[in-house]
C-alpha cells in the first residue's frame, strides 16, 4: 500500500513467473476516478480503485488485454453501476483467497442493498458474533479483494462516521452518495433507509 492508502501495484498486466500466469486488467474510467478490474483466465481476482479524481466525464473503458467473457460481464456491470443504473453483481470470490470466515464476511457484504448502509457492529451481529467483534470484522472488511462488487463501502462506524476504505474516505463517501446516501459532514445522515 502506498502512503496515500492506494493499493499497489497499479499495472495494466503482469506476468507471475512463480505461478506461470498472466494477470490482465481493464480500467473503467468513472466520474470519481479509475476502477481497475483484474482477472486471470476465467476468474476476476481483484478490483483496484485508483486515486480519487472527481471530474465531470462519461464512464468509459481503457482496455489493456481483452477479458474472458466473465470479465466482460463484470466490466459491463461496473459501467452500469457508475451510470446510476440498477446493478446486481453476482461474481464469485476468487478461489483460494481468504479463510472460510473471511469469505463469509465478504459474502455478507452483498446483503446490504444499494442505498443503505450498516455498521461494523451490525454486520458482526448479523454474522452471529457479539458486537465486541466489530473491530475484527472491520479488519476483514478492509481486506476485501473485490471492493464495489462486494460493497464494503456500505459499512460504517457505529457513530455513522466514515472510517477506513482501501481507496480512501473520498471514494467511500462518493460511492455512498452515488447510491443515494446523504451526509452531514463526514457522517451518514440517519434515514429510514436503514
Amino acid at each position: 500500500m502506498s502512503d496515500d492508502g492506494i493499493r499497489q501495484p497499479y499495472r495494466p498486466a503482469f506476468y507471475d513467473e512463480v505461478d506461470d500466469t498472466l494477470t490482465a486488467s481493464t480500467d473503467v474510467i468513472t466520474k470519481f476516478g479509475t476502477v481497475r478490474i483484474c482477472w486471470h483466465e476465467e476468474t476476476v481476482i481483484n478490483v483496484v480503485i485508483g486515486p480519487f479524481d472527481p471530474e465531470d466525464r462519461r464512464t468509459t473503458l481503457r482496455r489493456f488485454l481483452p477479458p474472458h467473457p466473465a470479465g466482460q460481464e463484470l466490466i459491463a456491470k461496473v459501467m452500469r453501476y457508475f451510470m446510476a443504473k440498477p446493478t446486481s453483481f453476482e461474481i464469485p470470490l476468487p478461489p483460494k483467497i481468504g479463510t472460510d470466515f473471511q469469505r463469509t464476511v465478504w459474502e455478507a457484504l452483498n446483503e446490504v442493498p444499494s442505498g443503505s448502509y450498516e455498521t461494523y457492529g451490525e454486520l458482526a451481529l448479523r454474522l452471529g458474533l457479539p458486537v465486541s467483534r466489530a473491530r475484527s470484522v472491520g479488519n476483514i472488511v478492509a481486506q476485501n479483494p473485490l471492493p464495489i462488487i462486494y460493497p464494503c463501502h456500505r459499512i460504517v462506524a457505529s457513530t455513522d462516521a466514515l472510517t477506513g476504505y482501501s481507496a480512501g474516505p473520498h471514494w467511500k463517501k462518493a460511492l455512498l452518495q452515488h447510491e443515494g446516501i446523504a451526509f452531514d459532514g463526514n457522517r451518514v445522515q440517519i434515514s429510514e433507509q436503514r
